[in-house]
């Protein structure tokens, strides 16, 4: 549910303004409008609509292109009154033309407003009332603002297209361009009339209005765009376009405090897909001086630290935690960890930028009326998805009817792209039924960080040995993290590094980060679906039954020559019988197992290949579909036989990579097992410091030298054809059935490992 608000408001607190020679001449221009035989004043009605579109017998586009008729009236009238202003933008009424960006097509919206130059003006006044002229026309979506979605009739299924093609169109907008803030839309069903807003905090619409006998509505509204500023209507005017690269890539410069920087690649942009959310966009950019730098732009939530201040607050824990000179706790973590060099809550208009009291004016959304966004339709069990989790998604191919599958059915299609990142499910959260959501609403501000070292993620990192060197790296980076009472939250391949001019592994992306004490925060699932740990995925826990051997001798201190972990114990029910679940060390860990499962199914060995890539990519599919049903990824990390059967269908060089993954799921399973066995009425953290077993195998000579040399192909394209519906990143399950014995190949035993734990931390 969204919330809906009175047009009247939207238009004091969202729509850009009038411009101030107008304030006091909506009726003046009215009357133009009238002598000029725009208004049918005996009918009461616009000239362009002597009919309703329902009863047009026409085509739709053609019906609905007299409002680019009204539209250049009323601009023409305001010209008339003050001759002085200048006009941002017109209005394209096509539905046969194409939003593109460099990366493609995206979507088709019946109409929108697009910047307007001179240069343009004499084509589309030529053009104007003529969409044969305009078909097959190419408009960037960079230049498009407030896409517009018709229909001839308002019935309740007309009505629902029409939103979810525009939600589509919206969010198409706030993913494909980093210079959008926000965007509006439009809707008209017949006559009935609504204006939308997505930021990267709400969804909202207004109530309907009547645009053929609203007319003095509808004309303040084209009049305060038409001259509006760009930033008014979502531009940020502290990112502009620098050029095109080689390849055709938009390349942009990025303001920062008093410093610019200028993009070489993207590192990160998956989370941008998600309209609602932080939206973390990363890039490869050149300072000043030419030198490669990493800057982060992200909208967290306003009641949420900057990240550079997340970052010293865990390093001041870290630090409290020494107690000899040797024992340089934040130190240890510090050269594990991106460094920033300058951040900056980013300012509009003098401002700095809000979702609530800059794109809302303040305006208090707590007592909006909430209405459905698509007709509720009731969903299977298995359909049945959790509020507010961002989920994978290729922006670029989503068709407007999956969009609206998404929105009311919780469809589970993801789509596929070259690019292997995991991308996130676009509009998961609106199809939610929740009365109270505006109650949870959080407002997001703007903030951009840059870092001092250009690294490479997890994604991108072609050496195997690498991958697992900077694995290592992470684990000792969460020790001393969660030896200081914190939790990551969101370990990905996005935010783990190999910094190649180090030799070291990183770890980034502290905005989600949080106390293991503070139980509060807000009701969202964090962290990217295909790495956060079944638990967390399930809200709630999944070992209190297991019938596993418990290994009380399993936990040993990681080898620093350093204190034990603080508060030794157990988290016990503060009110009632029942712990409530609560994010903790070993999701971090299992995280960072997933993303070794990950980046052996989504590669291969650049020599030696899988042997049978098919039934990879089923696996693939059933493990990183991006749901919530977490059914196959546990049997995949509890069933060890299914880890030993991954051999037959993986690079037969990453063998010895499985038998790691082997000993790290077995330590990991007993660790939950223990801490669980006392649930519901307690939780046994003694058993979270499981990191020297988990760095084991991961540092055994073995198996480290066999991997050393593995180079990495990334595996894009399915290799059979593949229904729209199966399409993805990797693909929706596949429906295929298929049996497989095991082989019954038997993992090496723990003593084969090397019983030598290093003293890791002492350089």
């Amino acid at each position: 549910m969204i919330p809906e608000i009175s047009l009247q408001d939207y238009l004091d607190h969202v729509w850009p303004s009038l411009p101030q020679s107008l304030e006091n001449q909506v009726d003046n221009i009215l009357r133009i409008l009238e002598d000029n035989a725009t208004i049918d004043v005996p009918n009461d009605r616009w000239v362009a609509f002597p009919v309703d579109p329902a009863n047009a017998n026409r085509e739709e586009g053609e019906v609905f292109q007299g409002l680019t008729t009204i539209f250049n009236a009323v601009t023409a009238a305001a010209k008339q009154i003050d001759s002085s202003l200048e006009q941002t933008f017109s209005l394209i009424i096509d539905g046969h033309v194409a939003m593109y960006s460099d990366r493609g097509a995206s979507s088709r919206p019946d109409g929108f407003n697009k910047l307007y130059t001179e240069d343009q003006k004499q084509t589309e006044r030529k053009e104007a009332g003529d969409i044969s002229k305009a078909k097959n026309k190419r408009y960037s979506v960079y230049d498009l603002a407030n896409p517009h979605q018709f229909k001839l009739r308002d019935r309740q299924n007309d009505e629902d297209d029409d939103f979810g093609k525009l939600v589509y169109d919206m969010e198409q907008i706030l993913a494909l361009d980093p210079c959008r803030r926000f965007t509006f839309g439009t809707t008209i069903e017949n006559r009935t009339t609504r204006l939308w807003l997505l930021s990267r905090a709400t969804l909202l619409r207004t109530k309907p209005f009547d645009f053929i006998k609203d007319r003095r509505q509808l004309v303040v509204i084209f009049l305060s765009l038409a001259f509006s500023a760009m930033n008014q209507t979502g531009w940020d005017p502290t990112i502009k376009l620098s050029h095109l690269d080689k390849s055709g890539q938009r390349q942009y410069e990025i303001k920062l405090n008093d410093n610019s920087y200028t993009t070489v690649d993207v590192l990160s942009d998956s989370a941008a897909d998600s309209p609602l959310g932080r939206a973390t966009r990363v890039w490869k950019v050149k300072d000043s001086s030419g030198k490669i730098r990493v800057l982060k732009d992200v909208w967290p939530e306003s009641d949420r630290l900057e990240e550079h201040k997340i970052r010293e607050t865990i390093l001041a824990d870290a630090k409290a935690l020494n107690k000899r000179e040797e024992h340089s706790y934040d130190a240890q973590l510090e050269k594990r960890m991106l460094r920033p060099m300058a951040y900056c809550r980013v300012r509009v208009g003098g401002e700095e930028d809000d979702t609530g009291a800059v794109m809302l004016r303040s305006f208090d959304l707590s007592k909006a009326q909430m209405v459905y966004l698509i007709t509720p339709k009731a969903p299977s069990p298995v359909e049945k998805q959790s509020v507010g989790m961002s989920m994978p998604t290729d922006k670029d191919s989503a068709s407007h009817s999956e969009t609206v599958a998404g929105l009311c059915q919780n469809s589970d299609g993801i789509q596929q792209s070259n690019n292997p990142h995991p991308r996130r499910r676009m509009l998961r959260g609106f199809s939610a039924v929740d009365t109270h959501q505006q109650e949870s609403l959080h407002h997001r501000y703007h903030y951009r960080i840059v870092f001092e070292q250009c690294a490479t993620t997890i994604y991108d990192e072609q050496s195997l040995g690498n991958i697992f060197r900077a694995i290592v790296e992470v684990v000792k980076a969460l020790y001393v993290l969660h030896l200081a009472g914190w939790v990551h939250r969101d370990i990905s391949g996005g935010n783990v590094y190999w910094f190649n001019d180090g030799e070291t592994g990183l770890i980034g992306d502290f905005e989600y980060a949080t106390r293991m004490a503070d139980r509060g925060g807000h009701n969202v699932r964090t962290g990217t679906p295909f790495f956060m740990a079944m638990e967390t995925l399930s809200n709630g826990y999944l070992f209190t039954s297991s019938k596993r051997n418990l290994d009380d001798d399993l936990q040993t201190e990681i080898d620093f020559d350093l204190v034990k972990l603080k508060n030794d114990g157990k988290i016990r029910a503060a009110v009632g019988p029942i712990v409530p679940f609560a994010y903790n060390p070993l999701h971090d860990l299992e995280s960072v197992w997933w993303i070794i499962v990950y980046i052996l199914f989504f590669n291969e060995d650049a020599i030696n290949g899988s042997n049978d890539p098919t039934y990879r990519q089923i696996k693939m599919q059933e493990l990183f579909h991006g749901r919530i049903d977490v059914t196959d990824r546990e049997l995949f990390f509890r069933d060890f036989n299914r880890l030993q059967d991954a051999q037959d269908y993986l690079s037969p060089s990453f063998r010895p990579a499985l038998e790691v993954l082997t000993e790290l799921a077995e330590i990991l399973n007993t660790a939950y097992t223990n801490s669980e066995k006392t649930y519901p009425t307690e939780i046994d953290n003694r058993y979270f410091k499981v990191h020297n077993n988990f760095l084991k195998p991961l540092l055994s000579g073995e198996y480290v030298d066999s991997l050393a040399n593995i180079r990495l192909v990334r595996v894009k394209e399915s290799p059979r054809k593949r229904t729209t519906s199966e399409v993805g990143r990797p693909t929706k399950r596949s429906r295929t059935s298929m049996s497989r014995s095991l082989n019954g190949y038997k993992i090496a035993s723990r003593s084969r490992r090397s019983t030598q734990t290093r003293s890791f931390l002492r350089n």
